[in-house]
């Protein structure tokens, strides 16, 4: 049986009317019998074993499952580099503090960016306007990273690029692959909206030779 897929775009915080209990409104519409979380399996096993962290996704769906029966899956299961994070936010500190008047406008779209979530949530999150913020996000970023002109920085650059395709991908082939080996009439998926117009790419190409439809 081909699996159904909606695919929500969404943030792991709350903010104004991106909340947890509107993406549980959108999981009552569609009624999942399976739902994808972009989650790494210890994070996983953090939020719903040992309890002691919580997302805005996660917080809709354990409230969900008071009343449903559904299975969850973690498939953000890419190993990270050693490091990662703190090489990560070691870039984003430089970009946000240490270029002057190319800072300070990184800092007024990141601003511009939560301010539209917290009035449209996840209207804004799953729609264009999302993508066009993100790509002259990623332009300041890049001329952030001239100005800056520093080998590591431009090395965790590269890094992180590298690891955003990979956990894409990897993200792609675990609920293909769930499909394939447990069969399923709908299920729900949910990732971070900056992966939003990469993911729908990678996506378009593999349903060219899979018979699971992601929407």
């Amino acid at each position: 049986m081909a699996l159904n897929v909606t695919l929500v775009f969404t943030q792991h915080e709350e903010n104004g009317f991106c909340s947890s209990s509107a993406l549980q409104k959108i999981m009552e519409e569609v009624n999942p019998k399976v739902i994808f979380e972009e989650l790494s399996h210890s994070n996983y096993h953090k939020i719903y074993i040992e309890k002691t962290l919580i997302t805005l996704e996660s917080s809709a769906i354990m409230k969900h499952l008071k009343n449903h029966d559904v299975k969850h899956i973690p498939i953000d299961t890419y190993d990270l580099p050693q490091g990662y994070y703190v090489n990560i936010d070691y870039m984003y500190d430089k970009l946000l503090h240490n270029a002057g008047v190319h800072s300070y406008r990184f800092r007024s779209l990141l601003d511009q960016k939560e301010s539209v979530i917290n009035q449209y949530g996840f209207l804004y999150l799953n729609n264009d306007y999302n993508d066009k913020l993100f790509e002259n996000i990623d332009m300041l970023k890049e001329r952030i990273l001239d100005t800056l002109n520093d080998k590591k920085l431009f090395r965790i650059a590269h890094l992180e690029k590298e690891v955003v395709e990979k956990r894409e991908d990897v993200i792609i082939d675990n609920v293909f692959n769930y499909s394939k080996e447990n069969g399923c009439s709908n299920g729900l998926m949910f990732i971070g909206s900056g992966h939003r117009k990469s993911i729908k790419k990678k996506i378009e190409e593999r349903e060219k030779t899979e018979e699971i439809k992601i929407n």
